[in-house]
């Protein structure tokens, strides 16, 4: 990766805004009743509430393709599709995708792999460049960073939105397992929450999208991590928070303990479309059925990719 003082100052933009916004966040309620404090305060939740609309301003587009560029320089990060030609005419001829990325790690900073071809690519169909990828919408009640987030292509994730965009023909990126993957991950080997996962599949066949499998090599090596649980508390009470809060309770670090993640190249694989028959109604067993497909798909792609990527002699496991 290249580690210059651009993309080093582009990457903390990206993922540090959180700790940014939260520390003047807490300077202003100490400082009050300062003129200044009241004013950073008030900006700062203004920002929360006030609607973050499309079109997106112009500087704000440039912010967020200069990290995306620095992203792809700094880990290095890069993508592979087995069968790009056949997602992009399904887009064109008004089938959407769900595209479903695993693994999440502690961020899923592979997110970002893809804003270079669907958003800034100079050949990419428009109707591509309506794809959005889905968030916990935790971030979204985070002053700047929801504005930036959204500015990446990010969109918080909800099943009336996620269906209003499969509706309208338009293609989703998520990673399936979400927060609840975080909770299970461990660094002797690559987890992945699927087999509970029915719900984005379900969506699938209510909408007729087709399901897109992706792996991310190297996601889960960016950061070092430590999680709430026994002996402090229980899982179960984990896995309560986690869901009150929208995230997995635990600490990370990167390079020199900091936020900024370790330079470790990743490579996502965007495997071959899953066809799905769209049903309004399907049954369980359709569901259930479809998922398995997926998750034959994604242990797939990693087999076959795993010696190329560095990946070897690690084992994954799907829960």
């Amino acid at each position: 990766g290249i580690d210059s003082m651009w993309n080093i100052l582009l990457i903390t933009t990206w993922l540090c805004t959180a700790h940014i916004a939260l520390a003047l966040m807490a300077a202003s309620l100490y400082f009050l009743p300062h003129p200044l404090a009241v004013g950073t305060l008030a900006s700062l939740i203004a920002l929360v509430f006030l609607p973050v609309r499309r079109p997106f301003p112009r500087w704000g587009i440039a912010i967020a393709r200069a990290i995306t560029y620095a992203a792809l320089d700094y880990f290095p990060m890069s993508l592979e599709w087995e069968d790009q030609q056949s997602f992009v005419e399904a887009s064109v001829k008004g089938v959407p995708s769900i595209i479903g990325c695993e693994p999440h790690g502690v961020l899923p900073l592979s997110i970002i792999s893809f804003a270079d071809y669907c958003y800034y690519g100079a050949e990419t169909p428009s109707i591509v460049k309506e794809t959005r990828a889905l968030a916990t919408s935790t971030i979204f009640y985070i002053p700047l960073l929801r504005q930036l987030w959204s500015w990446l292509g990010i969109d918080p994730i909800s099943r009336a939105h996620m269906r209003a965009l499969l509706e309208r023909g338009r293609s989703v990126l998520m990673i399936p397992g979400g927060v609840a993957e975080c909770l299970r991950m461990t660094p002797k080997c690559e987890t992945v929450y699927l087999r509970k996962r029915f719900g984005f599949v379900k969506m699938a066949i209510q909408t007729g999208a087709q399901l897109v499998p992706a792996y991310s090599f190297g996601q889960t090596r960016t950061y070092s991590y430590w999680k709430l649980g026994p002996p402090l508390c229980s899982d179960a009470t984990t896995a309560r928070l986690s869901k009150i809060i929208g995230l997995a309770p635990m600490a990370f670090w990167g390079r020199w303990g900091t936020p900024m993640p370790r330079q470790e190249k990743i490579h996502t694989v965007v495997g071959k479309a899953i066809p799905v028959e769209k049903r309004a109604d399907p049954t369980n067993e359709d569901v259930a059925a479809k998922l398995e497909e997926f998750i034959g798909a994604v242990k797939d792609l990693f087999e076959r990719h795993r010696g190329e990527n560095g990946y070897g002699d690690v084992e994954l496991v799907v829960l």
